[in-house]
């Protein structure tokens, strides 16, 4: 169950965890990601009953992460993410790069993202400095800020 105090909180990681929330709605924007599109793709896909399904792609809409079009058919709508939703690859990217290290064992199976164009994998994501110095949890901490959407960063 969601618990609602998280969507206020001062920790964006919460307001996220709030937001996103549960292990269907990363299944479902993982294969939205890799351009399923519609109700029916979504739930073969992911193995997902129906009514869980319609209720997370309604919440993702409700949000902003998905917007519905009109298939290009004309006899059904697809779930399109929208830049919110498109913006999500790097949690997810994240993710995959962490399960990759830590989950498989060798003689595993596992499905693995590459560059289309050199069929490689992408580089690894490392937190850096404003110089481009990579980080570690002893170079940062946790500061309070207000937001300003519109000052300079």
């Amino acid at each position: 169950m969601k618990r609602p105090q998280l969507a206020q909180s001062a920790c964006p990681i919460d307001r996220s965890l709030y937001e996103i929330g549960d292990s269907w709605t990363f299944m479902i924007l993982r294969d939205a990601m890799h351009g399923v599109k519609r109700f029916t793709d979504f739930r073969r896909h992911i193995g997902i009953a129906s009514n869980v399904l319609s209720v997370r792609l309604q919440n993702l809409v409700d949000k902003g992460i998905f917007e519905v079009q009109e298939s290009a058919l004309g006899n059904s709508h697809e779930y399109v993410l929208t830049e919110k939703g498109r913006d999500f690859h790097a949690v997810l990217s994240a993710l995959r790069q962490w399960g990759q290290k830590y989950l498989f064992d060798d003689g595993d199976e596992m499905t693995r993202v590459v560059e289309r164009a050199t069929g490689k994998p992408p580089a690894e994501m490392v937190l850096t400095s404003q110089g481009g110095q990579p980080l570690t949890l002893e170079d940062i901490t946790v500061v309070p800020i207000t937001v300003n959407r519109h000052a300079e960063t």
